[in-house]
């Protein structure tokens, strides 16, 4: 009985406290003193937990601690241990039989022990891809720029808007690299002899205008507007190069 006191005393309750009284003065003493916490004291925290255990066997209730730890520590530990060990064994027994007479017949239970693609991570940089990153068409882009060279000579900015709106089109129902490289290639061109020639920086040949067409028809390639962007400013180099040609102005 003088055990049953001290016990009582050790969590700050009167003798004769029922079990609900126990399990919160248990709960918040051994918050505050146990040793993980700041200015815990083991001491004291194996103490209260000493006393918490004798008074719930002197009513015959079960050791929570106690199947907490069985629950959550040993057992758990080991069966992952005889998970790992039954891997091992399916493994060896597996690698054996593949050296034999059986290696055909184990071929389709080869995934069991083999790592799916999914599984194996590549420590190499996932090349680019993009299609706007690939060769430009020269024909398409000298064809584009003698077909501006004609037009422009006529001072029809009519005609010429219905020729870029006629490429545009086609590239649209049948997207294709080569198309928009003639179609990118007539605009660069058409703004550039107007540079040469100034009419207006307004109407189709606008840069704000050829850009917003240019876009939304290779949207159709990638997604991507700056791959979009550096192909176009590649062209445009292009159309320089042939423009700068003498016989550019002779066609």
């Amino acid at each position: 009985m003088a055990a049953d006191a001290s016990a009582y005393a050790v969590l700050g309750l009167d003798p004769g406290a029922d079990a609900a009284e126990i399990e919160l003065a248990y709960k918040r003493l051994i918050k505050q003193h146990h040793p993980d916490r700041s200015g815990g004291d083991t001491a004291r925290a194996a103490e209260i937990t000493s006393a918490y255990r004798e008074l719930r066997a002197l009513r015959g209730l079960p050791d929570l601690l106690e199947r907490n730890d069985d629950e959550f520590g040993p057992r758990k530990a080991g069966r992952a241990w005889l998970l790992l060990a039954l891997l091992l064994a399916v493994s060896a027994i597996v690698l054996v039989l593949s050296q034999g007479p059986l290696e055909p017949a184990l071929r389709d239970y080869a995934w069991l022990v083999q790592p799916r693609p999914s599984q194996m991570i590549s420590t190499k940089p996932a090349a680019r891809t993009d299609p706007m990153d690939q060769a430009l068409d020269d024909a398409e882009i000298g064809a584009a720029v003698h077909e501006a060279v004609l037009l422009t000579r006529t001072k029809d900015e009519m005609s010429r808007a219905s020729v870029s709106r006629d490429c545009y089109r086609s590239l649209r129902g049948d997207p294709s690299l080569a198309r928009l490289d003639r179609c990118a290639a007539f605009d660069a061109a058409v703004i550039e002899l107007q540079d040469r020639d100034p009419l207006r920086d307004q109407g189709p040949f606008s840069e704000i205008a050829v850009t917003g067409r240019i876009r939304a028809s290779a949207a159709a390639l990638t997604d991507d507007p700056v791959a979009i962007d550096s192909r176009v400013e590649r062209i445009r180099r292009k159309v320089e190069q042939l423009l700068a040609q003498p016989e550019a102005e002779a066609r």
